[in-house]
C-alpha cells in the first residue's frame, strides 16, 4: 500500500498545482515591476518598436518574463516575497499617440501573453521558480478599457487570436441604454471623460481608451476568463488597475468569482491625491470594503513632509484620521514610488535628499498597510532626462548593498516576527513640527518608530514596555525604557524601529485573506496564538477548517442566513476566544445588476439599502437623462428583496425618504412599489467558464492514467 500511497500523492499534487501556496500578505512585501523596463532574459522577443540604446523612453527596452525569473534570486535577497508585475497581457502592435504600447495598458487580447514579454510557459516557469524562493507572482489587470480608442489599432479587442470588434466596429452596433441612456455595446461610446464625477466617471473614455461595457454579458464573461488564465497559471493575486472607473458592483462580481479558485490577495488602484473628506476620498473607503486599495492619498502627504516641507504632527493628525475610515488599514497598501508618480529622488530638490529618502522609504514600511518597494528604489534609480511619466521608468539598475536595500531586507524580516508591524493598531505618542514617535501593538507584540528631520534631539516620552535596554532594527541604536518612561538619542534625519516580542498566548486575529466571500469559498486567517487545533465559526455557524497552525488557519464559508453586510469571524482555541474579525458576506449566486427606478419626482443625491447582504450598505445613485435613477450592484439571481430610499451626500448622515422598493435578483432589476410575486425555481445550469490554456483534459487523462498504475501496482502487491 506504500507504492499506492506514494501514487495516489502524486496525483493529488498534479491535479492540484497550487496547494499549499496560501500566504499571508501583511507579514510580506511587494515588489513593483515594469516587465519592460527590468533585465533582457531572451534578445529573441526584442521585436519592434525596440531601443536597444535605451534612449527613447516611449519604446521597448527588452525586459521581459524570462528576465525577471533570472533576477529571483537578487529579488530574494531583499527578502520581499511578493512580485507584482505590471500587465502582461497582448497589447496593441501599434505606435499610438507616439508610443509603443510598452507598459502594458494597451491590451488587445486578454487570452494571450505580450510576445515582447513571453508567453504562457514563461509566465509558468516563473511562477515555479519565485514559489521555490517564497515569492509569488501578482499580475496587474486591467479590466477597465483595451487600448487607445482613436489612434493605434483603434481599440481592436481579440479573443484568443481572433478578432472580435474594435471601437468603430463597435460604434455601429451601439444602442442607447433606455435606463442608462449610454451609448454602448462591447464598449461605452460617450467620447473621453471631461467632468470626472457621476455617469461621466464610470462610463466615458479614460484619456482616450476604449471603455469596456462590463454589464454585457459577453465582456463580464471574457475578462473572467482572462483574470482565470493568471490564476490558473499560478499567480496567487491580482492589482486591479483603474478601478475608480468602473462600478463597484461589477467587481464584487467579479473578484467573487476569482475567489472561488483560492484565497486571492487582490487589490486595487484608486486614483485619489487627498486626504481631505471628498466625495470622492468616500468613494476610495467604500471600495476599500471590498478589497483592499493603495494608499495614494497618503503617499502624496508623505512626500511633501519628507522631500520638501511639512509638520510630522500634521501628517500624524492626517494619518489617523485616515487610517481610522478603513475596517482593515493593514490590508491596505503603501509606497513611496511607483510607475504613475514621480519619483521621491526626481522630486526632492535638497541636499540631503537620501537621508530623507531613507526615512520615508521605512516610514511606508512601518505604517500599516502592506509595503510596496517601487523597482530600483533599492538602488537610487532615477531618470536624468525627466521626472514624470514615462522618465519614472527608466531601466533597472540591481544593487542589493546599498542603506536602502538593507532598510527594505531588514523590515521585510521584521514583518515575519513582529504580528505588531504586520496587524498592529497605530497611535501617536509625541509629535511636533520635526520629531514624532508613534506605537504599534498587536497583542504582546509591540513597535516603536521614532524619527528626527531637525536639529540633534533627546526625546523621552511614556512607554509602557518592560524596563530594560532595546536595539533599533535597523542602525542599532539604543533606547532606555524604565518606570514607564523611554529615552533615546535621535541625531538629525534619523528613524529608528524598537521592537519587542513577548508569547502570544490568546487567539488574535490579524487579518482576512481575502475579507469579502460568499459560502463555500476558502479564507485564510491570519494571526497569532491559534495553537495547534480549534474552531472557527462565522455568523455564528461553525467553519470547515481545512488547516490549522498557530498563525494561520484555512477556513471554508459556512452558508449563513444574515440581511447583514458584515458577519463576525472568531477563533476558539484551548478554551479560549479571539475578539470578532469582520467578513463582507455575499449571498451567493450573485450577478452584476443594473438596478433602476424612476425618478419621478425625485430629485438630488439618492442612495439605497437593501433587505439582502448584498445591499446592507447604503449605494449611491446616479441619474440618467431619460428619468431613472441607477446603481450597479450583485444580487443573488432570482432572489425577492426590497430597499429603502435615502437622501444625503457622502460623510453625512443619510435622511430616510418613507419609500420601499422591490425588486427581483437579475441582470437588469426596475424597482417598483409592488412586492413581485414569488419567482418560480429557474432550472439548474451550470456554466464552466474554461478559458483556452486551461482545458483539463490533460490532467484528468494523467490522472486516470497513474490510478491505473497504481492499481496494477496494488494488484502485483496483493499476488505477491
Amino acid at each position: 500500500m506504500g507504492r499506492l500511497a506514494v501514487v495516489l500523492t502524486l496525483v493529488l499534487v498534479l491535479l492540484s498545482p497550487f496547494a499549499g501556496a496560501y500566504r499571508v500578505p501583511e507579514r510580506g512585501v511587494v515588489y513593483q515591476i515594469m516587465v519592460d523596463r527590468f533585465y533582457d532574459g531572451n534578445p529573441g522577443n526584442n521585436d519592434r518598436f525596440y531601443d536597444s540604446g535605451h534612449r527613447n523612453y516611449r519604446l521597448y527596452w527588452g525586459g521581459d518574463i524570462e528576465g525577471i525569473t533570472e533576477k529571483l534570486d537578487y529579488l530574494g535577497s531583499l527578502g520581499v516575497s511578493m512580485v507584482w508585475l505590471t500587465p502582461l497581457n497582448d497589447n496593441i502592435n501599434k505606435m499610438a499617440h507616439g508610443s509603443a504600447p510598452y507598459h502594458g495598458y494597451w491590451t488587445r487580447d486578454y487570452k494571450r501573453i505580450e510576445e515582447h514579454f513571453g508567453d504562457w510557459n514563461d509566465f509558468r516557469k516563473l511562477v515555479e521558480e519565485a514559489r521555490k524562493r517564497g515569492i509569488c507572482v501578482i499580475v496587474d489587470y486591467v479590466p477597465n478599457h483595451a487600448g487607445p480608442a482613436t489612434d493605434g489599432e483603434f481599440g481592436a479587442l481579440y479573443d484568443n487570436g481572433t478578432k472580435v470588434t474594435d471601437y468603430y466596429e463597435d460604434t455601429r452596433n451601439a444602442s442607447v441604454n433606455p435606463t442608462t441612456g449610454i451609448r454602448e455595446a462591447v464598449y461605452h461610446h460617450n467620447g473621453n471623460i471631461f467632468r470626472w464625477e457621476g455617469i461621466q466617471l464610470k462610463y466615458a473614455n479614460l484619456y482616450g481608451l476604449a471603455d469596456f461595457n462590463q454589464l454585457n454579458p459577453w465582456v463580464d464573461s471574457y475578462l473572467t476568463e482572462g483574470a482565470r488564465l493568471f490564476v490558473g497559471n499560478g499567480a496567487c493575486g491580482l492589482r486591479i488597475d483603474a478601478v475608480k472607473h468602473m462600478e463597484l458592483g461589477w467587481l464584487e462580481t467579479f473578484y467573487l468569482r476569482l475567489y472561488s479558485e483560492r484565497p486571492l490577495f487582490i487589490y486595487g488602484e484608486y486614483y485619489s491625491l487627498s486626504t481631505e473628506g471628498t466625495k470622492d476620498l468616500h468613494e476610495l473607503y467604500r471600495y476599500s470594503n471590498v478589497s483592499p486599495v493603495l494608499n495614494m492619498p497618503i503617499r502624496e502627504d508623505i512626500v511633501r513632509t519628507f522631500g520638501f516641507v511639512g509638520s510630522f504632527e500634521t501628517l500624524a493628525r492626517e494619518l489617523e484620521v485616515y487610517y481610522s475610515r478603513f475596517l482593515y488599514p493593514n490590508k491596505e497598501l503603501n509606497f513611496l514610488d511607483s510607475h504613475d508618480l514621480v519619483r521621491f529622488l526626481n522630486a526632492a530638490k535638497r541636499d540631503d535628499s537620501v537621508e530623507r529618502f531613507h526615512m520615508a522609504l521605512a516610514l511606508t514600511m512601518t505604517l500599516p498597510g502592506i509595503p510596496v518597494i517601487y523597482y530600483g528604489d533599492e538602488s537610487y534609480l532615477v531618470s536624468p532626462d525627466g521626472k514624470g511619466d514615462p522618465y519614472n521608468r527608466p531601466m533597472m539598475v540591481f544593487n542589493n548593498t546599498t542603506e536602502a536595500a538593507g532598510i527594505i531586507r531588514t523590515l521585510a524580516g521584521l514583518r515575519k516576527t513582529n504580528d505588531a508591524l504586520a496587524f498592529g493598531d497605530f497611535r501617536t505618542l509625541y509629535a511636533n513640527y520635526s520629531v514624532w514617535a508613534f506605537e504599534r501593538t498587536f497583542g504582546t507584540h509591540r513597535l516603536l518608530v521614532v524619527m528626527n528631520k531637525g536639529s540633534p534631539s533627546n526625546l523621552t516620552l511614556g512607554l509602557d514596555w518592560p524596563d530594560g535596554v532595546y536595539r533599533d532594527a535597523l542602525y542599532g541604536a539604543e533606547m532606555a525604557v524604565g518606570n514607564g518612561k523611554a529615552t533615546v538619542f535621535l541625531p538629525r534625519n534619523s528613524l529608528y524601529v524598537f521592537h519587542l516580542e513577548r508569547p502570544q498566548d490568546e487567539p488574535l486575529i490579524g487579518s482576512l485573506t481575502p475579507y469579502a466571500a460568499q459560502a463555500g469559498q476558502e479564507v485564510l486567517i491570519g494571526g497569532a496564538g491559534f495553537g495547534n487545533a480549534g474552531r472557527v465559526f462565522i455568523g455564528g455557524k461553525e467553519a470547515e477548517v481545512l488547516s490549522w497552525n498557530s498563525t494561520e488557519i484555512l477556513i471554508r464559508v459556512p452558508k449563513v442566513e444574515t440581511s447583514a453586510a458584515w458577519v463576525n469571524v472568531t477563533v476558539e482555541t484551548g478554551g479560549k476566544r479571539s475578539a470578532p474579525a469582520k467578513l463582507r458576506y455575499y449571498s451567493g449566486n450573485d450577478v452584476p445588476a443594473l438596478i433602476a427606478l424612476e425618478a419621478g419626482n425625485l430629485t438630488g443625491e439618492l442612495w439605497i439599502v437593501g433587505n439582502i447582504s448584498e445591499l446592507a450598505e447604503p449605494r449611491p445613485l446616479l441619474k440618467s437623462s431619460t428619468g431613472y435613477y441607477f446603481t450597479v450592484a450583485p444580487l443573488p439571481n432570482r432572489t425577492a428583496f426590497s430597499v429603502r430610499l435615502y437622501r444625503g451626500s457622502a460623510w453625512e448622515k443619510l435622511e430616510p425618504l418613507n419609500v420601499t422598493l422591490y425588486g427581483v435578483g437579475g441582470r437588469t432589476v426596475v424597482l417598483t412599489r409592488k412586492p413581485p410575486e414569488t419567482p418560480a425555481p429557474e432550472p439548474t445550469t451550470t456554466i464552466v467558464h474554461r478559458p483556452i490554456g486551461t482545458n483539463p483534459a490533460p490532467y484528468i487523462a494523467l490522472a486516470a492514467l497513474l490510478l491505473a498504475v497504481a492499481a496494477v501496482m496494488f494488484r502485483r502487491r496483493a499476488v505477491s
